[in-house]
């Protein structure tokens, strides 16, 4: 849920832990994180310190955005970073070196949110009306797709992710489409004015990713990181009220122990590689090349493919991987 510039690397502090040698690989690594409920076999990993039995020390530490996550790691200073799938897309327009290492998790309750100016029964509700969104992002991708298929216009009103919930409470906006994490504050802010309506046209995929460094120098690193969140997933799959109890306690209060439980069933916590996450970039880039801010780069199955680094997950479970 990422904003497309990322020519520039944005001014984060932050030191890498350990360092790669030519005689040892690296056992001291740094992960950016993102949203610990979005992701939940790393907050197990965290909780009960799963890389300690495969030899490793991490350091995650949380970002505000995927986005700048990703700044982070491109700039050398993450070995890892989780985000959702959009940013990978610009990565690879822009030739950027990293790879990704697995969808890990899938936000599969995407919805427009609105007042009660408006009777938000289906897409159609939406023609001329005044929509928020951030610009750039893929919830603005997820928008202009809900829109061109209904064949209906808006007025498409620009508006940062803090401010969206605001906005629609005032009245600034009519609709909006917003990163997951606002739904709630939006459905307290506005009470009985709160609408919704679900879509299906898009899934978040949230991607765990390297370096190229990491993923070419230190191979059996990159295999024992994926195994300790391979088993952080198992524990996610056989436990899920414990997950949601380390969610908590990894991300120290940041979200309501309710808010955890009723979202959980949103998601699915399975980490694979496949046909759909590559479709889903090659769509993404042709709606960003369409829009000029990524000039002559065709979007295309193979641009993404070498950046998909399946032969890293495909040793821990032939079935995750579906790449063609």
């Amino acid at each position: 849920m990422q904003k497309i510039a990322l020519s520039t690397i944005a001014g984060v502090v932050l030191a890498i832990s350990g360092a790669t040698s030519s005689s040892a690989e690296k056992t001291n690594i740094t992960i950016g994180g993102g949203p610990y409920l979005d992701v939940p076999q790393i907050s197990q990993a965290m909780d009960k310190n799963l890389w300690k039995k495969h030899g490793i020390t991490a350091k995650v530490t949380p970002f505000r955005t995927g986005r700048s996550a990703f700044e982070a790691l491109i700039g050398g200073q993450l070995d890892f970073a989780l985000m959702a799938e959009f940013p990978a897309v610009i990565g690879a327009m822009r030739g950027l070196k990293f790879g990704v290492l697995a969808e890990m998790s899938q936000y599969q309750a995407g919805r427009v949110n609105s007042n009660d100016k408006i009777n938000l029964t289906s897409i159609k509700s939406l023609a001329g009306q005044k929509i928020g969104t951030t610009i750039g992002t893929n919830v603005h991708f997820m928008l202009d797709e809900l829109l061109k298929k209904a064949g209906i216009k808006a007025t498409i009103v620009n508006v940062r992710p803090p401010d969206i919930v605001p906005a629609l409470v005032r009245g600034d906006v009519d609709a909006a489409t917003m990163f997951p994490s606002f739904y709630g504050g939006a459905k307290r802010s506005l009470g009985k004015r709160y609408r919704e309506f679900r879509i299906n046209n898009y899934k978040t995929r949230f991607v765990f990713v390297g370096t190229a460094e990491m993923l070419d120098k230190n191979p059996n690193t990159v295999r024992s990181v994926l195994a300790a969140l391979m088993e952080g997933e198992k524990l996610v799959k056989s436990d899920p009220a414990d997950s949601q109890a380390a969610v908590d306690r990894v991300a120290k209060g940041k979200y309501k122990k309710a808010y955890i439980k009723s979202a959980w069933s949103s998601y699915r916590h399975r980490m694979v590689l496949d046909n759909d996450l590559l479709e889903l970039m090659v769509r993404e880039g042709k709606w960003i090349a369409a829009r000029g801010s990524i000039k002559g780069v065709k979007s295309t199955k193979a641009l993404y493919r070498p950046f998909l680094r399946g032969e890293f997950l495909k040793e821990l479970g032939a079935d995750r991987v579906d790449l063609k």
